[in-house]
């Protein structure tokens, strides 16, 4: 089902609109949709209903309303929400995405992120797909009929934010002439809005029309005066000032991303400082892409051009709304033909994976359509001027595929086909795979055993032992680069000592938002599972809580303060949650032995590193932390998993593959000892039955396997551009090399190049090492020659050979001549 709030109230069920009749039905159904997920009291419904004062028989009216909505729930069949009867009024539970509202937040909170990182083009792009959701004022109908609530208010300031940030992308890419008429209009409908006015006033000067600049913020501030008694902001005096004196920085840079207009802060161009120099010249990037095509034929018996427009601009919404839901993002169409790319501007550990996932879905969900999805490398401009340009035969090859592709029919290139078979099925044809579904055999997993760890998980059980012994808390961080096993670590420990004989509660959560994070952990440690009905869950969240706390004055607010996290997570405070959750795990660890594993802590933020360091200590609680460094505490251990010994990768990788772990002496090396990476590289391995002539043969090492040279770019996309810039010249060096080499590859300065260097050596991507040679001589070395190979390959070919002969240059020795000229 669909739910349209930004415009008339609409309901769809598939493509088939449902009509909800009646004032108070409709008026119930927007209330609830715009609380969606958040139990809304009775007293609430009734004055949003009646807002002019609720008859005698309103909560009647009221039940029959509620009754009516569910009756048409029920009839829409799979996937409708539910709306429950929740004390003190009702809950309308339903998927996010299946409302507008929601689909327009979340669009403009990557078109916030796009703005941040400067990507200005696709910020606009985005916030742009976000606005055209909207088909007037919110519930517009409502309205009409003199609904006047203040989250309706709310919703459409929303509305305006994303409108300014808009404009500041579109004024920061240099389209000062194209959105001047837009501008003058919605500053016109909102003068009091004085973000939306120096918007207005420095594209009216960039246009050449100082006069016309002035005169709106004179116009702003008779608005501001004679509504408010208030002058304009210093930002928008400051702006005026610089527009009478001609201010040179008010002109639009040659290249945007050099320092921004100092006295345009009113129209927030401003992103920070400059990116490091070693940043600045790299332009050009070899990268992994994969890329849907995906076309929708017109219905023969449609030939009206405005029936024709109208359908093209649903279907563009909906291709828009998969790919983002996937991770991907639209770069363009021709007529009834979308591109879709994954990979740009940064690279995914799952970009073919999505976008399959994208083209199954597109498939099923447009008319008569047909889809392409095409993996390989393509030469990527990342100037940060403008959207990323793809350029390279992936494209070209995706198109010629499509032509011969049925309707109904997905098909995949053989790149796609190797780094998505184990997730689908695939039948081949000819130089092509038809994408068939979502794996329906059991595929075997590629985790294998875990190995090499026995002594990480005794040190675990030691420390859970001291735990118990000493009725105290003790907190333990494993750290470790990616893929090496933390996670697996976690869940391998947790097992185990839940099957210990002396009884142990395990609780668990992984990183994300603080709120979630805690509400993750309630529910672990009342036993509330995903698929609970909420009856289910609210009797074993009450059974928790009174076995752990009591029935006394604190354990009624803990329960209180524990069930608004739960199931009103927009009411719930951190304020409020943290003592309740804290409350709650001590009470557990006061009945027996707990153990908390908090995975990829870092993605949690500093609420919940505090409540991990604030947890008392005269309880048995041990913490087992992944991702977050050592804390400030004293009952603190730190375990860094190092990699598995060669030995170690050759038997999993051996036991991975039925085969003698002998035969890998060169993948071995390349490997590293990464768990992850040998999984991977098992996958991709040849199968083979065991026979006395290969027996003792030597596999050589394959390429990098997908997913592996995904982990890779993902981590070196997350640098910031000078970090990156550094680790890839120095991937053309040979290891070890010196911070001299690379600043001569990269006409760096020295000293800016150690203090890059070293701290990529503090994020283990590269290790340090001190030659004692006419004094002391610092050298590096990158930690994995999977992660050198990696950055290597994101070099063009042009930019790897020039810098491949200007080190030659600087490592050959000096000639005689030289030498006797020194």
């Amino acid at each position: 089902m669909r739910f349209n709030l930004l415009g008339p109230l609409e309901v769809f069920s598939g493509d088939n609109p449902i009509g909800i009749s009646g004032h108070n039905r409709r008026a119930t159904l927007g209330f609830l949709l715009l609380h969606a997920n958040n139990v809304v009291a009775t007293s609430r419904l009734l004055q949003a209903v009646w807002s002019g004062g609720a008859p005698q028989t309103a909560r009647k009216i009221l039940h029959n309303a509620i009754a009516d909505l569910r009756g048409v729930l029920a009839g829409a069949g799979p996937g409708a929400p539910e709306l429950l009867t929740t004390a003190p009024g009702y809950l309308l539970r339903i998927d996010p995405r299946q409302v507008d509202l929601f689909r327009f937040h979340e669009l403009v909170e990557h078109g916030r992120a796009e703005l941040t990182a400067r990507s200005f083009d696709t910020a606009a792009a985005t916030l742009r797909e976000a606005l055209a959701l909207w088909r007037g004022p919110a519930l517009a109908d409502l309205i009409e009929s003199g609904v006047r609530w203040p989250e309706l208010l709310t919703v459409q300031n929303a509305k305006l934010a994303a409108i300014e940030d808009c404009m500041e992308a579109e004024l920061a890419g240099g389209r000062h002439h194209e959105v001047i008429g837009e501008l003058e209009a919605v500053a016109e409908a909102e003068p009091l809005r004085e973000r939306l006015a120096g918007q207005l006033m420095l594209a009216l000067y960039r246009c050449g029309r100082q006069a016309d600049a002035l005169t709106a913020y004179r116009r702003t501030r008779t608005a501001l005066v004679d509504s408010l008694g208030l002058d304009p902001s210093r930002d928008l005096q400051a702006l005026e000032r610089a527009i009478l004196n001609h201010d040179p920085s008010l002109s639009l840079p040659a290249e945007v991303m050099e320092t921004p207009p100092a006295l345009a802060s009113i129209a927030r161009l401003e992103f920070g400082e400059p990116p490091p120099r070693p940043a600045a010249g790299v332009t050009l990037e070899r990268k992994r892409v994969s890329a849907v095509l995906v076309r929708s034929e017109p219905d023969p018996a449609t030939e009206d051009p405005e029936d024709l427009g109208e359908l093209h601009d649903e279907q563009t919404e909906l291709v828009h709304a998969e790919a983002r839901r996937h991770g991907g993002s639209v770069r363009g169409s021709i007529g009834s033909t979308w591109l879709v790319l994954f990979g740009v501007p940064r690279t995914g550990e799952h970009d073919a994976v999505n976008a399959v996932r994208t083209a199954l879905a597109l498939r099923d969900r447009l008319c008569r359509a047909h889809a392409t999805v095409t993996t390989g490398d393509a030469l990527v401009s990342l100037s940060g001027r403008r959207a990323p340009e793809v350029a390279g035969g992936l494209l070209a090859a995706g198109l010629r595929l499509l032509a011969d592709v049925p309707l109904r029919e997905v098909r995949a290139c053989a790149v796609t086909q190797a780094a998505t078979s184990h997730a689908f099925d695939f039948t081949d044809q000819g130089d092509t795979a038809r994408v068939d579904g979502p794996v329906t055999t059991t595929v075997r997993p590629f985790t294998g055993p875990m190995i090499g760890r026995d002594r990480e998980l005794g040190r675990l059980h030691g420390l859970l032992d001291e735990v118990r012994r000493w009725q105290r808390s003790h907190l333990v961080a494993v750290l470790g680069e990616p893929g090496i096993g933390k996670s697996r670590l976690l869940a391998e420990f947790g097992r185990s000592a839940r099957e210990l004989r002396e009884p142990v509660r395990v609780v668990r959560a992984v990183g994300g938002e603080p709120l979630e994070v805690l509400a993750e952990l309630v529910r672990s440690c009342a036993g509330i599972e995903a698929d609970d009905s909420f009856a289910t869950a609210a009797a074993r969240l009450a059974e928790t809580v009174h076995l752990l706390l009591g029935t006394g004055h604190a354990a009624a607010w803990a329960a209180a303060h524990l069930r608004t996290l739960l199931w009103e997570p927009n009411n719930a405070t951190l304020a409020d949650s943290v003592p309740a959750c804290r409350a709650l795990l001590e009470g557990a660890a006061s009945t027996a032995p707990l153990v908390v594993l908090l995975d990829d802590l870092h993605l949690a933020g500093e609420p919940v590193h505090r409540f991990v360091e604030d947890l008392a200590q005269p309880v048995p609680l041990l913490v087992v932390t992944t991702g977050q460094p050592e804390p400030a505490r004293r009952d603190t251990t730190t375990m860094t998993l190092e990699p598995l010994s060669d030995a170690a990768t050759a038997r999993l990788l051996g036991t991975l593959t039925g085969r003698p772990g002998r035969q890998y002496e060169h993948l071995v090396r390349r490997i590293g000892g990464n768990p992850r990476f040998a999984a991977e590289y098992a996958r991709v391995l040849p199968e083979a039955t065991p026979s006395p002539a290969w027996r003792w043969a030597v596999c050589q090492a394959p390429a990098v396997p997908p997913t592996v040279h995904a982990m890779l770019a993902a981590q070196l996309d997350a640098l910031p551009p000078g970090e990156k810039a550094v680790l890839r010249d120095a991937a053309v060096l040979d290891d070890p090399f010196t911070p001299e080499a690379v600043a001569a590859l990269g006409e760096y300065d020295l000293g800016e190049v150690v203090k890059l260097l070293e701290t990529l050596g503090r994020q283990d991507l590269l290790r340090a090492q001190r030659r004692l040679a006419d004094g002391i001589r610092v050298e590096f070395s990158f930690r994995s020659p999977l992660l050198r190979e990696v950055a290597r390959s994101q070099l063009p070919r042009r930019v790897l050979a020039e810098k491949q002969a200007r080190a030659g240059e600087w490592a050959a020795p000096p000639t005689e001549e030289a030498s006797s000229c020194s």
